[in-house]
């Protein structure tokens, strides 16, 4: 796959003030917390140029927030997916970016490439892909289903080959007749998810609609008295946190989508609820501390 415009700091420490920051592309990491295994499946990073991102803020606003930028300004994303395993059973949720090759950035986007994509970090984690029976989805946004689309690969089936697809409720009704599928065998392979029903072992959808129509987050219960929410595009990084009046130049519904991310934060704010922001360069798994900021997570005091 080609890369482009690569992330200069991705794979080096920027060293004094800068060490530990949030701006760094993520790498693969595996974690545990209670019953689950957490993997996060990198795919690709993109470099977002901020107030084009967000278009209420203004570039005064970012100062405060130089600590998730690049040191030329930029707003690192990454984009990939999570692996949760309890027991001997495996969900993917969301499927990473696929071969978009980057070529045609949009407006809002200042570079593009592929940090490692997600079959060779399925690969790494010895995860067969054909062997994944479920595959849960955010959104239907082309970053997230990517290599569950009709044209992920040359095999029709997707790189899932054998995987159901469950999608909430209001993002399948949000698909335009006649547009074709968005998934690869859409219509024998997808369930349709409603607001709360589980799916898996612990596994529950939350409807949380605004950036699209039908989004929906996932609450993995951790066995341990422990939740982590998996977010998806509720928010895009985590100066949202403060600021969840900022709407993202994607948000097909604005007032929905703020009122979205107010009930996030407000739930990520409660004692053992963990939230996981598949955009949040390398500070995806957090929760929301008492100043009302995203709190990374921390292997010392986190993990027990």
């Amino acid at each position: 796959m080609a890369t482009h415009a690569q992330h200069p700091e991705t794979n080096s420490a920027a060293g004094g003030e800068r060490d530990g920051s949030g701006f760094r592309l993520p790498a693969l990491w595996t974690r545990t917390l209670g019953e689950l295994t957490l993997s996060y499946v990198p795919d690709a990073g993109v470099d977002m140029i901020p107030t084009r991102v967000y278009p209420a803020s203004a570039e005064e606003n970012w100062d405060e927030h130089r600590s998730h930028m690049t040191r030329a300004g930029h707003l690192s994303m990454g984009c990939g997916a999570l692996l949760v395993e309890r027991g001997g059973s495996r969900l993917l949720i969301d499927a990473g970016h696929g071969r978009i090759s980057g070529h045609d950035l949009e407006d809002f986007q200042h570079a593009f490439g592929h940090v490692r994509d997600l079959p060779a970090s399925l690969a790494s984690l010895g995860v067969d892909p054909a062997e994944l029976e479920m595959v849960a989805f955010t959104h239907f946004h082309a970053d997230h289903t990517g290599w569950a689309r009709p044209d992920a690969v040359e095999d029709p089936r997707s790189l899932f080959t054998k995987a159901r697809w469950m999608v909430g409720k209001g993002e399948q009704e949000s698909v335009t007749p006649g547009s074709g599928p968005v998934l690869a065998g859409q219509d024998e392979r997808t369930v349709t998810v409603t607001d709360g029903a589980e799916i898996a072992d612990g596994v529950r959808a939350w409807s949380l609609p605004g950036h699209t129509p039908g989004h929906t987050a996932w609450i993995l219960d951790t066995g341990d008295g422990r939740e982590v929410v998996v977010f998806g595009d509720a928010m895009h990084s985590p100066v949202q946190v403060q600021h969840p009046d900022w709407e993202v130049v994607l948000d097909t519904d604005r007032n929905a989508a703020e009122q979205a991310r107010r009930r996030l934060v407000d739930r990520l704010a409660r004692e053992g609820v963990y939230g996981f922001g598949v955009h949040f360069a390398d500070q995806q798994l957090g929760t929301v501390d008492g100043s009302g900021r995203w709190r990374p997570w921390n292997d010392e005091t986190d993990a027990s």
